[in-house]
């Protein structure tokens, strides 16, 4: 649907992460899209996996119609679960072994990390012991010691010009 971040195109970051994200805890049979978006990271993790789970959240209500209709295009509706929710406040705490997310970072035209610092506390949350976080973000930005802080150590996993995706490793536990 139009009106979600890149509409119904794949945007620059989320490219750079599905490119990284087969190297993501290959073990994980629950896997979370925090802010899904249009469903694309979602769908693909799905498509890739087929003995995992997907819940995705986003706090939009057409994101969440989004992600829907991207899962139901590519066959996998019946693994992925979409949730209406801020920042995956909602979800169980220690419910997945991978948290997947490309956090946004602007509140219309203002530059902020509030959302983001959001979805990487209730990603370690979300996480079980040993589970990730895997990241997009502009490398501007600089989250990696954020993401040591909020979820646990970080390593970077792949830098271009523009992104940088990491895993964090939840220690909350």
């Amino acid at each position: 649907h139009g009106g979600v971040f890149a509409g119904t195109s794949l945007d620059q970051g989320t490219r750079v992460l599905l490119d990284a994200m087969d190297r993501a805890v290959p073990t994980a049979r629950t896997v979370v899209d925090l802010g899904s978006g249009n469903g694309v990271i979602a769908a693909a993790i799905a498509l890739r996996r087929p003995n995992v789970r997907v819940v995705a959240t986003d706090v939009s209500r057409i994101a969440v119609e989004s992600t829907r209709a991207t899962a139901e295009a590519n066959g996998v509706a019946d693994r992925v679960t979409v949730l209406r929710t801020d920042a995956g406040d909602e979800l169980a705490e220690g419910s997945a072994q991978l948290v997947l997310c490309n956090p946004p970072f602007h509140a219309d035209t203002a530059v902020t990390t509030d959302t983001a610092e959001a979805m990487f506390r209730n990603a370690a949350t979300i996480l079980q012991a040993g589970g990730e976080l895997w990241c997009v973000w502009n490398t501007h930005l600089r989250y990696r010691p954020v993401l040591s802080r909020l979820v646990g150590p970080t390593r970077e996993v792949v830098r271009t010009p523009k992104f940088t995706v990491t895993a964090s490793v939840a220690t909350n536990r």
